[in-house]
């Protein structure tokens, strides 16, 4: 039987605060090597309102993280792979996608979505069906 997910934790690499925000933005308008993840959920004037359609969509709350906000217990599990999406599973936080399959993503919020999914499933978890 298939463990639900309780909530996910995206883990951004950018650092909290108005300075992060700022120079993940910098980096968007320069075409600058930035936060995968951040590309994904964020355009320069704030969070995407695909990604926002996309968030209800998935059907469990989605928490928000940046790389100085990790609290210890959980960087213990996640390691310093960022940025990743982690699940919160029977009160457990376990590493759903990393690095390297969000910079797949090319920021894209469908395919994403479709690998958040995808990767749940090929670790016999499960994000509840929605409409």
């Amino acid at each position: 039987m298939k463990r639900r997910i309780e909530k996910l934790i995206f883990i951004y690499d950018a650092d909290s605060g108005k300075a992060g925000a700022i120079v993940d933005s910098v980096k968007k308008v320069l075409r600058l090597k930035g936060c995968a993840l951040c590309a994904i959920t964020h355009g320069v004037a704030g969070e995407k309102q695909e990604w926002k359609s996309c968030q209800e969509d998935l059907g469990v709350p989605v928490d928000y993280w940046h790389r100085d906000e990790v609290p210890p217990m959980a960087r213990t599990r996640i390691g310093n792979e960022l940025p990743c999406v982690a699940a919160q599973v029977d009160g457990e936080t376990l590493v759903l996608i990393g690095p390297d399959v969000i910079e797949r993503c090319k920021g894209s919020v469908a395919d994403l979505k479709g690998r958040l999914r995808y990767y749940a499933g090929a670790r016999n978890l499960e994000l509840p069906e929605t409409g």
